[in-house]
């Protein structure tokens, strides 16, 4: 018997199908694109990555010798905060305001003063639910439903509307967590709205089943059971063997996340935070640019090189970057292309710093990828103060794991040992079959948490790199400080 998992991010998504013993019998992928309409807005059409699962389901599917019927569960893992609203007749009204998008800082100043502490920017889930009903009055009155992508993908599949723990910004399990949210309803003038929002249930739990016309368009025999599943921030820390209290990871993707396992949110001041079940948290320290930054760059300095070497691109940056001295020859770079996070700012930008005719591309990307690091420096810095721990070693998951070059300046940085699991790629694909397996009493808690995971390498500190790394990293660290009134002056303050 077979799980079909649909690991579903920002820009791409991954489809697997595994066996009962946890082997990947086949894989697939698309990619497709944000939107942009207006400065620090980002929107997606939903329905057309439903039809990209359709397609890559049924193409997974054929390349594998796996009938429909041997096909015991379908489970979903996508982007959390995704604001998606559908009419009575479940059509779509809108293109999904999603996750990185901050129109809302208007909105989220009001509601910060409201709640008497600082809830969250422009690119929080509230303050732009405030948007939408203030600005878009109509559609809204019009919304039955306003829900996430994850809980936007079982709808299609089944016709049921459920979210799950990680996605649920209006009700929780957890009292003191309930109270919050409910604190945050009454000051952003939401606490008559939340019929539109589903309820939740656990992520492991069987929420409906597929029905002909999703079996029709995914290739899957009608009825199959579909699992609850979860955000993805949820299913890369399951995926990474990092799901119990007191662990922590990383991960390179598009963006880019330290997240430290606490059992109540009280225990530890983060800049996000997200749920996994009733006893457990995520402490989030994100970047919002991660692995797009060098995507970006790659794009600008080595486009000819990408055009003939398609994927192969990773391999021969690696060779090119090695070739340049950690530290980059004093050029420092800023990943903030489409603005960051707390403790940072949503109008900071992207620069290089100290360039001269000395260096040249392979300068521009090591930079890139050093200030990447140094970002998550700063954050398990501030982890361990807070926390009052000291990390030996830090596990790291994501695309941007697969670059031997970019995890041993990671460790150089960091200054600890850095693990690299023997499939970092796809550490929210086995996250999602974790969660679907013990749906189905293939597994039990612990296993279906990851809790045994494959090192395929391990990344240890050049502490002959250790002085350039700190210089560096020290005056990275003024760039935001002494660049803020600049950026608020070019990009307005939010």
């Amino acid at each position: 018997m077979h799980i079909m998992t649909f690991d579903i991010g920002t820009s791409s998504l991954k489809a697997a199908l595994i066996d009962q013993s946890g082997k990947v019998v086949a894989e697939g992928g698309t990619s497709y694109t944000v939107s942009h309409p207006k400065p620090g807005w980002a929107e997606q059409d939903p329905e057309e990555i439903w039809n990209h699962i359709c397609a890559t389901s049924q193409d997974v599917i054929s390349q594998s010798a796996v009938s429909a019927n041997k096909i015991s569960a379908v489970v979903f893992v996508a982007p959390w905060k995704n604001i998606i609203a559908l009419d009575d007749q479940s059509n779509v009204l809108r293109d999904s305001i999603i996750w990185m998008d901050a129109r809302a800082a208007e909105q989220a100043e009001r509601l910060n003063q409201s709640v008497g502490k600082f809830v969250g920017s422009g690119q929080e889930y509230w303050p732009r639910l405030m948007w939408m009903k203030e600005q878009e009055p109509e559609l809204w009155h019009r919304a039955r439903h306003i829900i996430g992508l994850n809980t936007y993908f079982k709808f299609r599949a089944t016709g049921e509307f459920y979210t799950e723990p990680s996605d649920d910004f209006i009700r929780s399990a957890n009292p003191e967590l309930n109270d919050y949210y409910q604190a945050i309803l009454k000051a952003a003038d939401l606490l008559t709205d939340t019929e539109k929002f589903p309820v939740a249930k656990d992520a492991t739990e069987i929420v409906g089943n597929l029905t002909e016309t999703a079996a029709q368009q995914l290739g899957i025999a009608a009825g199959t059971p579909v699992i609850g599943g979860f955000g993805d921030l949820v299913a890369i820390t399951w995926g990474a063997g990092k799901a119990q209290l007191n662990d922590a990871h990383l991960y390179f993707g598009t963006s880019s996340w330290l997240v430290s396992i606490i059992k109540n949110r009280s225990e530890l001041e983060a800049p996000l935070y997200f749920s996994i079940n009733q006893d457990k948290e995520g402490a989030v320290y994100a970047l919002q640019t991660g692995c797009l930054a060098l995507d970006w760059v790659i794009d600008q300095v080595y486009r000819t090189e990408r055009s003939v070497l398609g994927p192969d691109i990773y391999r021969f940056i690696g060779n090119e970057v090695s070739q340049i001295s950690p530290g980059s020859d004093g050029v420092i770079a800023t990943h903030w292309l489409t603005g960051e996070l707390a403790p940072l700012s949503k109008n900071a930008k992207g620069s290089f710093f100290n360039l001269t005719t000395n260096h040249d591309r392979r300068h521009m990307v090591r930079a890139m990828m050093e200030s990447v690091c140094f970002t998550h420096r700063r954050n398990i810095s501030t982890l361990q103060e807070r926390s009052h721990t000291q990390l030996s070693h830090i596990r790291v998951v994501g695309g941007g794991a697969v670059s031997d070059v970019w995890m041993q300046m990671l460790a150089d940085i960091l200054n600890i040992r850095v693990q690299v699991p023997e499939s970092p790629r796809y550490s929210g694909t086995l996250g999602a079959y974790y969660c679907a397996a013990q749906g189905l009493g293939w597994l039990n808690t612990a296993d279906a948490m990851g809790s045994e995971v494959n090192i395929g390498k391990v990344f240890t500190p050049n502490p002959a790199h250790r002085e350039i790394y700190d210089r560096n990293y020290r005056v990275y660290m003024k760039l935001h400080p002494a660049l803020k009134e600049i950026y608020n002056e070019l990009n307005g303050e939010y």
